[in-house]
């Protein structure tokens, strides 16, 4: 049988996201017609298009430009950098004039950037007020999500068909686009199955939306849905409800659930799916040994368009940047979470606790396949932490090859992060890192079971920034028994980091109790009492909470995040820090 997988809207428009690539080599390995579509970028190349800007009522001045800053974006007109570093290249809404306002009065010279960073972050802008305008239209979009509070708390699935059923966003032209996309995809490749990726909330409602239509229009067509919010939110399903859009759900990895629904396999042999039969809800778990990672083909990406990726620098800081521009390869090192520990974290969950590293030499072999297939030399490696062992053989191998690459990713800020290995690092292309300082405080850190100082990670900072590396830090506050104090000394730490130029980016992000986590388990342990959930048959992720907290919490995190956002953009480090909270 022929599958079509789809990455669902929406999703950063500047490279493929990673589940097609992987799960369509997956499924030609084992001798399976498999094709791909990326409905997210061809939706977004839809609004930012003339014929879109039109059903937007955009001035004609809009729809007159829009091509040539997609174009430019895309990087298929870089002479278009002179131009468009100008003011008066591009028609100004909310974002630009604030732009120009902020050069105006801080005379910064947008922080130093050449001719060509200065265009691409102007015509970024531009794009945002496009997308600002289209939020009016349909206050579901969002520029890399759709539908989002939707999805965001969803203990049952009626408010979802409700307005998937809805003659609302129905008359949406965000909606009807999707809809003749997702037409296009059914001739075009004329698949028995499709399999959606939502990876996720911000995904959910797309992926239905494109199920809804399949359904409506080539009713023999089975659809599977998978992904990371699946993988989360809907471990708990028995809201049969869903199976009217979707025929099945698969948890974790997808691999092998796939393969069985697409080899048409009985129900028995199912592996981590679910299906709706006589009318309730049905689990099955065949429990077959999952796919070794290091087995794994390289990603392919053929159906993909390459060349009309776009990338977005919306935010001063080149750290923050690599998320939203520049064409990434993205490749999963290793299954799974060395460390495994964080007692906040879905700990209890495959793609957390099942750790299941590739070997250097399988890893330097797909990045050559990718490298051969796509043209860009730039890997984002997408673990949950990348494991120092590991990192220190692939370096080996990337310098013993002597391959050209660039590359970045998350690890943990620990001390097998040695100067020797981060010099390696620096040597075999990394050019930047991210990870959780979470409170930043070490009484906490002990708490969660994070496994790292603060010490112990100022010098792993300090020894990345000194290589070259750039460093972005994941912050938490509102972490249950974390006192104003801490969060003040929190503060301090990262505003110190930033000055001295080790630190280059951070967000503050407010905790959250998932239903996965050690801290679920033991609420008592942790100072919290569990309040009382809305009874549900659908989502189930974030748990609500009550503990002892001597601030505001949303106040706090306000002034944070704001103080945050000053320091990577080297503003502020004279303020005290106790000003930014009062």
């Amino acid at each position: 049988m022929k599958t079509l997988l789809i990455t669902s809207p929406l999703l950063q428009p500047n490279t493929p996201y990673a589940a097609t690539p992987i799960l369509t080599a997956w499924l030609r390995s084992q001798g399976q017609e498999a094709v791909q579509a990326d409905l997210s970028l061809e939706l977004l190349l839809k609004l930012f298009s003339a014929d879109g800007l039109a059903q937007l009522d955009l001035e004609e001045e809009y729809r007159g430009i829009i091509g040539d800053v997609i174009e430019f974006l895309q990087d298929k007109n870089p002479s278009a950098a002179k131009r468009f570093a100008k003011r008066g290249a591009l028609p100004e809404g909310p974002h630009l004039i604030r732009a120009w306002e902020q050069e105006k009065q801080f005379r910064w010279n947008f922080r130093g950037l050449g001719r060509d960073d200065r265009a691409r972050h102007l015509c970024s802008l531009f794009l945002d007020d496009i997308a600002e305008a289209a939020a009016l239209l349909d206050p579901y979009f969002g520029f890399s999500r759709y539908a989002e509070p939707l999805a965001a708390n969803l203990p049952n699935f009626g408010k979802l068909r409700d307005a998937l059923e809805n003659s609302v966003p129905q008359r949406s032209c965000f909606f009807q686009w999707l809809e003749k996309l997702t037409d296009e995809q059914l001739a075009k490749h004329n698949p028995q199955i499709v399999a959606i990726t939502v990876p996720f909330p911000g995904c959910l409602f797309g992926a239905l939306a494109i199920a809804r239509r399949v359904h409506h229009t080539c009713a023999s067509v089975k659809i599977v849905l998978g992904g990371g919010y699946v993988n989360t939110e809907l471990r708990e399903l028995t809201d049969p409800a869903i199976f009217d859009f979707v025929d099945f759900i698969c948890l974790d990895s997808g691999m092998l659930p796939l393969l069985r629904i697409v080899e048409g396999a009985a129900p028995e042999k199912y592996v981590r799916t679910f299906v709706r039969e006589n009318g309730v809800v049905r689990f099955y778990d065949c429990a077959e040994e999952p796919v070794a990672h290091d087995k794994l083909p390289p990603p392919v990406y053929d159906g993909l368009p390459m060349d009309r990726y776009f990338g977005l620098f919306e935010v001063l800081n080149p750290i923050t940047r690599l998320w939203s521009d520049g064409r990434w390869n993205k490749l999963v090192l290793s299954h799974g979470c060395c460390w495994s520990r964080c007692a906040f974290c879905d700990t209890s969950i495959d793609y957390i606790c099942r750790y299941d590293p590739a070997r250097p030499a399988t890893v330097c072999d797909w990045m050559e396949a990718v490298m051969a297939e796509t043209g860009f030399n730039g890997f984002h490696f997408v673990d949950e932490a990348l494991p120092p062992a590991l990192l220190d053989g692939l370096c080996d191998e990337i310098l013993r090859r002597g391959l050209n690459v660039e590359w970045w990713g998350n690890i943990r800020f620990e001390k097998r992060l040695t100067q020797q290995l981060i010099e390696k690092m620096a040597a075999a292309g990394c050019v930047a890192v991210t990870g959780g300082l979470e409170t930043c405080g070490d009484r906490t850190l002990q708490l969660m079971k994070k496994g790292i100082t603060v010490e112990g990670a100022e010098q792993v900072l300090a020894d990345s920034a000194a290589e070259g590396i750039m460093t972005h830090a994941y912050l938490m506050y509102g972490f249950p028994t974390q006192t104003l104090d801490e969060t003040f000394q929190a503060l301090e730490t990262v505003r110190r980091l930033m000055e001295e130029g080790v630190l280059h980016s951070a967000f503050w992000h407010r905790f959250a109790l998932t239903a996965h986590s050690e801290i679920a388990r033991e609420p008592e342990r942790f100072g919290i009492k569990l309040l009382p959930e809305e009874p549900g048959s659908f989502a189930r992720n974030e748990i609500p909470f009550e503990g002892e907290f001597d601030y505001d919490l949303t106040a706090v995190g306000e002034a944070l995040r704001a103080a945050a956002y000053n320091y990577q953009h080297g503003m502020g480090f004279d303020i005290p820090v106790g000003e930014w909270l009062s």
